[in-house]
């Protein structure tokens, strides 16, 4: 026999319609954003891992001082069971400032995906990046310039060994909007000039079975093998290579990330929808109890209630997949092309975010449900005809002291509805991390390059190949080299001149500053030692620091220079850069290595800025909705439960509005109370995770909260409520004053 308690669903369903379409419209948004999501980040995974078998991309690369004999490289790879491949590049710019890196054809090894147009075939052309042309608006057709040759572009691809466009392995942060590798033809490779030449070498492994560590120690023992026969500049194996590897870890980052999200949401939702239902049953309490007086088992009713729930989870996980699999992987596709130069990918089936989204989601909310419901319902019939639904028999309120009426009276609603103020309280605490994560970005970027700019040791910093004289009054002297941590992290060493005019402390000799980003990562105070190692020969240093030097662009040391010379074994009068507030315009290009203006120096700020830029505001909005939604649910549900007071309220004489504002404004003070402990609660923990994350990364962005921010939460919370409140007017004019005289007892 059919259950006749099916035929409630629907009215059930028409009755709080409108709770159930806010639930139903956000769990389908969320679960479609995710679905999406988790779609475009596994089908671009998987051509991502394809793409080292399909491109030959590099085990690793080194760079010498001097090009290396052709004995050295016969025996690398003999010694080593490896294939040695020349892979030279020339670092030029384009009249903009922006650096190019020049490459020959490559057929063998980090072959090109060609996205749009061709490969160059004949002079004065030249095929770039793909991330790097849109950034800039260059299309096939166009001139480009750099390097004072010009080219006509053929094309853009996908380096595959440039899949993050970091210039440097040891940048903090790729840069696709004034960095690009490129290639030409062998003719026009050998026409530019020689400066910014690097004789790069790259290797790939007989064995491709390798595992990362493996990798790493077959490197290590290549490294050593050639930095006793040659001049090493650059070493980097791939498992190393953030060029390669950080688009793939970022992307299982993500996935991790977004899978969270989903949960938690799910968690949240899970007790609107418990404490929801909850009400439902204290309402229809003496229909329950007549229902199991004539022998409805307490399992049939909890099907029943857990019904609903299951129904609209099911179904806007379904809508949501919908949605994933067909619009938002597409733009979740965009944003990664948007910061990324990936391969070309197809749509492939994802098991996991059909059951991340689907089958998990529902699985929450059965259990969370399933828990709360099957409590609510233990009573006995009895119990539930009397309405005598607690379980806590006190045979008086709280006695509250002698304050106004209406001041007891919004305290006696907050204290009869405390289980839901509780989830409210959660929801908003959930709400706001979401809102301030996404409100948090651009200020700290703003915020981290406006420091960058203002403690700027000089307007250009030149990295020589060799000491050179200039006539350039501004030019100062320096040294600079790389040492690495424990973590395995570059450390920048400074040699300052005495009486820099440039750096503004003295520097004691024997001891060292420590700039302040490096000092927050790795706790180094002023008083303490800590040590440092060569990459290449393992040689350790150890250093006494005297304090932090207000440096944000790098992690790095700052020593005298004679200090730095007698440390590494350089003649005294050594040195290999200038800092100088004016270009130098008398040292020969050939032998600058590198110069770093203030663009250099704000990379990181300006591509996060570029590339996060669109989804951090997401995360705001996301807040901001679950925000307005948890209040709406669990305000709806303090009205519906207080129906009958409302209504004698009514008959008292208190007109609609003033009854609201007896419910809506005790909803008001438990917003408040919640947003007053949520917010700091908030600021902690993003501080620590983002101080956890940070410290994945290589370099430091010093956290910063905007002052302005906290206010702006607050604000935003009383503009949620405030619509939630008008919501909820309408709620409260359409009581009877004939629901006063109902299950009077």
């Amino acid at each position: 026999m059919r259950n006749p308690l099916i035929k409630r669903l629907p009215r059930e369903l028409r009755s709080d319609i409108g709770k159930y379409i806010a639930l139903f419209l956000f769990l389908t948004l969320t679960i479609g954003f995710v679905s999406g999501f988790l779609v475009a980040d596994n089908s671009m995974k998987i051509s991502y891992d394809e793409s080292f078998e399909k491109y030959s991309i590099e085990h690793g690369h080194f760079i010498l001082e001097d090009e290396a004999s052709a004995d050295l490289i016969s025996d690398v790879g003999a010694e080593f069971d490896i294939t040695v491949y020349e892979l030279f590049c020339k670092n030029k710019e384009t009249p903009e400032g922006h650096n190019v890196r020049f490459f020959k054809p490559r057929e063998e090894i980090d072959r090109l995906d060609v996205m749009d147009g061709r490969l160059p075939e004949k002079s004065g052309e030249i095929i770039i990046d793909r991330l790097y042309a849109e950034n800039n608006g260059i299309s096939i057709g166009d001139t480009f310039t750099a390097g004072d040759m010009d080219f006509e572009v053929t094309g853009v691809a996908a380096f595959s060994d440039y899949s993050a466009l970091f210039k440097n392995n040891t940048d903090m942060m790729f840069d696709a909007n004034k960095f690009t590798v490129a290639s030409v033809t062998e003719d026009d490779f050998d026409a530019l000039s020689d400066a910014g030449l690097e004789y790069q070498y790259a290797w790939l492994n007989s064995d491709d079975s390798l595992t990362d560590e493996e990798q790493k120690e077959k490197a290590d023992n290549i490294m050593a093998y050639i930095a006793e026969r040659a001049k090493l500049t650059d070493f980097v194996c791939r498992p190393d290579n953030n060029a390669i590897m950080f688009t793939g870890n970022d992307m299982g980052g993500d996935a991790v990330m977004i899978h969270t999200l989903l949960y938690i949401v799910m968690v949240v939702l899970s007790f609107a929808f418990a404490v929801t239902t909850k009400s439902t049953i204290e309402q229809e309490a003496p229909v329950i109890g007549t229902l199991r007086a004539s022998g409805y088992t307490k399992r049939e009713l909890l099907g029943h209630y857990l019904a609903l729930p299951l129904v609209v989870t099911i179904a806007a996980a379904i809508a949501g997949n919908i949605i994933g699999y067909t619009g938002m992987k597409f733009f979740v596709a965009d944003m990664y092309y948007h910061s990324y130069s990936l391969p070309t990918y197809k749509t492939r089936w994802n098991a996991d975010a059909f059951i991340s989204t689907t089958l998990v989601p529902a699985l929450i909310i059965l259990v969370i449900n399933f828990l709360m419901i099957s409590r609510a319902l233990s009573l006995t019939p009895l119990q539930f005809i009397r309405r005598d639904l607690s379980r806590k028999h006190r045979k008086k309120a709280v006695k509250l002291p002698e304050w106004k009426f209406l001041t007891r009276f919004r305290t006696r609603v907050i204290l009869q509805n405390i289980p839901a103020y509780i989830t409210l309280f959660f929801g908003i605490f959930f709400s706001c991390v979401l809102l301030m994560f996404g409100m948090l970005f651009s200020p700290l970027l703003a915020h981290f390059k406006e420091d960058v700019i203002n403690s700027k040791i000089s307007e250009y910093q030149y990295l020589l190949k060799a000491p050179v004289q200039t006539s350039e009054e501004s030019a100062e002297p320096y040294c600079i080299g790389t040492l690495e941590n424990d973590a395995e992290e570059e450390i920048t060493i400074y040699g300052i001149s005495a009486g820099s005019r440039y750096f503004n402390k003295e520097i004691e000799d024997g001891k060292v500053y420590v700039s302040d980003g490096l000092c927050e990562k790795y706790r180094i105070k002023g008083g303490s030692s800590f040590t440092l190692h060569d990459k290449y020969t393992s040689e350790e240093y150890t250093f006494d620091s005297v304090g932090k030097y207000d440096y944000p662009a790098s992690l790095c040391v700052f020593m005298s220079r004679d200090m730095f010379n007698e440390t590494f074994g350089y003649d005294k009068d050594y040195f290999n850069g200038y800092f100088s507030d004016s270009k130098i315009g008398d040292i020969d290009e050939n032998l600058i290595a590198a110069t770093i203006t203030e663009h250099d120096l704000t990379i990181m700020a300006d591509q996060l800025d570029d590339s996060m830029g669109r989804i951090f505001p997401m995360f705001g909005g996301f807040g901001i909705i679950i925000f307005i939604l948890m209040i709406y649910l669990l305000a709806k549900l303090i009205i519906e439960r207080n129906a009958s007071s409302i209504s004698m309220v009514k008959i008292l004489g208190y007109s609609s509005k003033e009854s609201a504002k007896l419910y809506n404004t005790a909803t008001a003070i438990a917003v408040a109370i919640s947003l007053l402990i949520a917010v700091p609660l908030t600021s902690l923990l993003i501080k620590f995770i983002y101080y956890t994350m940070m410290m994945d990364y290589s370099g430091w962005l010093t956290y910063y909260c905007a002052p302005w921010i906290y206010p702006a939460v607050f604000v935003m919370g009383a503009a949620g409520y405030t619509i939630v409140s008008f919501i909820l007017l309408s709620k409260i004019k359409k009581i009877p004053l004939s629901q006063a005289l109902k299950n009077m007892e």
